[in-house]
């Protein structure tokens, strides 16, 4: 934005637009505190509980006075209720919660109004970042208009939910104005969503195999066990070959007609094969074959608006039309990309130096059209000098580095014989404590078996875990002292150890220290971190090494998928408190509670915390969804409570649809794709050593090279060796490492 009108106008749009820009981390933070708010404060759905019509043991929600108690709504008295269950078990929390409701309405509504209030700030920077111009706010088919637009609709929502004092519909508004700070989250929905319309011919498919096979069902096994158990209609046989497609029913719903007749096992086969074999495995492939094509959409997609947005910055800089950009030009834009864009972190004036001189590639000291167009690659590079990674006895001691017994040590801790030592030293841990624990795994009574009682060393085995505390302990700072901190914390293995030495240090301190805390559970966990270690044993094989780096880069990736599937939990989860909550209840003044009774499996198999009583509950319930195993039970306790199959079933089949046949292949296609982008990426990490014009060596997925002159452009600096990686930003799209890297420095 410029006014040239009104240069107060200008420098307070550059500030907000600042401001907008570095507080974007912290905004995206209230906005999680806001969603986070509806598993920890009172659910809408009990407080007001006076249809309810319950009355517990020294509870009454009608006719409460204390003003504790009102603080909840009625939703303490409720959760409060214990009492004897119409099944005769005693002292039962009578409505099953998860107890996670700390805030009361009053601190829920005040901390939402602070987040509300922090995000209208926001919005208000980012109105002045456009000129204070709503043209421009709200520019007509822009992203950012539409994210505006959201945003200021979600918060005027909000604060009249407060007014009108209707908390219904209050998480999903939460929840919409965070998926609007959530770019890589956004990308992932809309790969989603443009997957659906290509899952739905195979899924029709399925759902006219089902209807086909539940209409024959009807009619073969009319008057049978089977048929009036699971064919006593179409809508009731479609229903149960739905769970055959799940899993959640085989073999079970064939067992009463195949104990009479063989021959039945054909039809239910058939169905298994066609259906669950067949048809939904093409499912995960047209699912898997749209996410690679969104993939590459996306790849094709950033390059042309890249190349575009770089071209129209390259005519705004290039004042006189000469295709040529001089270097101040360039350095002036990389101070205020400082000053402006968060992901690029603040370039020390060498570092922009060396950027300058990879970007002018024929050393002229200009820079041309088609030079400029590497600069996207250029801001992905991450500079660190060889120094950076000198030990404190390098740096402070340098006698003692030199010294022939310090260079020994050094020799001797990078060594594999070191590593190896450590590794039999792990085994031995795990031997100590297999030792001990050797009675409880085993079976033998707990109580017979408790081996920390006190807080105190005074045993054989605590003394021996003390000991290896030492050792892990003096470990690391061997490590640390030899490699440096720089290089010891890159690695991901060291990382591990660390955490681990470190959180066994801190909870022994606590526990042993003379203190009122003598905890012996905790001791236990401690023991069992250092054993954690071992796991790192495994990845001295060749193959998990590379299946553990695999994973090591694919987490970080993969958060945005699974971010989808949380928001998607969530929605459901706050569907089912609306449309089931306090449904699933112990209380026997109940009016759900003796419909609930007649429920075997449910009832049986005490499912009475699965429920929608509250958010945490609703997610677990939903988490058992995706598992897929048993779900039917908790589809069967709330038919029977709420006394109707059709909004219980769509709820369930709309989840299953689009949460483990949906965003589950999503998933799916995500890791499938990762890994083989990531095998690609590590076997080029693991090639020779490539020496590169101007004595650049690429080493690994690493540039190592001079800074005083690079692709023949002297820089100015003094001569210093330089790493150079690459360090992408968008996760979902791989960069061949390597290649980028030859690119620069050619």
């Amino acid at each position: 934005y410029d006014n040239k009108h009104s240069e107060m106008r200008n420098k307070i749009s550059i500030l907000c637009g600042r401001m907008v820009v570095q507080s974007r981390w912290a905004v995206t933070c209230v906005c999680w505190l806001l969603f986070m708010l509806s598993f920890i404060e009172p659910p809408s759905w009990c407080r007001d509980a006076s249809h309810l019509f319950v009355d517990g043991e020294g509870y009454d929600v009608n006719n409460s006075n204390d003003n504790t108690v009102k603080e909840y709504g009625d939703c303490k008295t409720i959760f409060d209720m214990h009492g004897t269950t119409a099944d005769g078990e005693e002292n039962q929390q009578l409505y099953p919660s998860s107890q996670a409701m700390l805030l009361t309405t009053h601190r829920s509504k005040l901390i939402e109004l602070v987040c509300v209030i922090l995000i209208s700030l926001y919005q208000a920077c980012a109105f002045a970042d456009d000129g204070f111009d709503l043209s421009l706010f709200f520019y007509k088919g822009s992203h950012k208009s539409r994210k505006h637009a959201v945003r200021c609709l979600v918060l005027v929502c909000l604060v009249l939910s407060d007014i009108f004092d209707n908390t219904t519909f209050k998480p999903f508004l939460r929840l919409l104005i965070l998926g609007t700070f959530l770019r890589a989250g956004q990308s992932e929905m809309w790969t989603f969503l443009k997957m659906i319309p290509e899952i739905m011919l195979p899924m029709s498919l399925v759902v006219f195999v089902i209807a086909f096979y539940a209409w024959f069902g009807v009619v073969i096994f009319c008057d049978s066990r089977e048929g009036k158990t699971a064919f006593p209609n179409l809508a009731d046989g479609m229903w149960t070959l739905w769970i055959c497609v799940t899993t959640a029913n085989y073999p079970d719903v064939m067992m009463p007609a195949y104990n009479e007749n063989r021959i039945v096992a054909l039809y239910f086969i058939s169905f298994m094969v066609l259906c669950f074999f067949y048809l939904m495995n093409l499912v995960l492939a047209i699912a898997c074959n749209t996410y690679d094509e969104s993939i590459e959409e996306r790849k094709q997609s950033r390059g042309k608006l890249s190349e575009k947005l770089l071209s129209e910055a390259y005519a705004l800089l290039d004042y006189d039309s000469d295709d040529s950009v001089s270097r101040e030009s360039i350095m002036h834009v990389m101070t205020i990309l400082n000053q402006d864009v968060a992901e690029i972190g603040a370039l020390a004036e060498e570092e922009k130096a060396i950027m300058y001189a990879m970007l002018d590639q024929d050393g002229s000291g200009e820079i041309s059209l088609d030079e400029f167009l590497g600069f996207g690659s250029i801001l992905l590079i991450k500079l660190s000098k060889k120094s950076d990674y000198a030990t404190l006895i390098e740096i402070y001691l340098p006698s003692i580095f030199r010294s022939h017994s310090y260079q020994r040590l050094c020799k001797s801790v990078m060594s594999e014989k070191f590593e190896s030592a450590m590794e039999m030293i792990l085994v031995l841990n795990a031997a100590i404590v297999a030792v001990q624990d050797y009675p409880l795994l085993v079976g033998q009574d707990a109580s017979s078996v408790a081996q920390y009682q006190n807080g105190s060393i005074d045993t054989i085995w605590e003394g021996a875990e003390t000991v290896f505390t030492v050792v892990y302990v003096t470990e690391a700072m061997l490590k640390i002292l030899v490699y440096g901190w720089k290089q010891y914390i890159e690695s991901a293995r060291n990382k591990f150890d660390f955490f681990i030495t470190i959180l066994v240090v801190m909870g022994s301190i606590y526990v042993y220290y003379p203190n009122a805390y003598n905890d012996t559970r905790l001791i236990e966990f401690i023991v069992m971190a250092r054993v954690l270690r071992l796991s790192r044993l495994i990845f001295t094989i060749e193959k998990f090494q590379v299946f553990g780096i695999i994973s090591l880069e694919i987490i970080p990736a993969a958060t945005s998928v699974f971010v989808v599937l949380l928001f998607l939990a969530y929605s459901f989860a706050a569907i089912g408190m609306i449309l089931f909550g306090g449904v699933i209840s112990r209380d026997p003044n109940n009016l759900h509670y003796q419909s609930l009774m007649e429920a075997d499996d449910f009832v049986d198999n005490e499912y009475w915390a699965n429920n929608f009583n509250d958010m945490i509950s609703g997610m677990n319930v939903l988490f058992n969804m995706l598992v897929v195993n048993n779900w039917t039970n908790q589809a069967a306790g709330l038919e029977y409570a709420t006394g109707t199959k059709l909004p219980v079933r769509l709820f369930f089949f709309s989840f299953h649809l689009l949460g483990v046949t949906g965003i589950g292949n999503v998933i799916t296609s995500f890791i499938i794709n990762a890994f083989f982008q990531q095998m690609s990426t590590i076997e080029q990490r693991h090639g020779p050593d490539e020496k590169v014009e101007g004595g650049t060596v690429i080493r690994g997925s690493r540039a190592i090279f001079d800074s005083s002159m690079i692709t023949g452009t002297a820089t100015g600096l003094k001569r210093e060796t330089y790493i150079a990686k690459i360090k992408t930003k968008h996760m979902d799209v791989e960069v061949d490492e390597r290649g980028a890297l030859r690119e620069l420095f050619s």
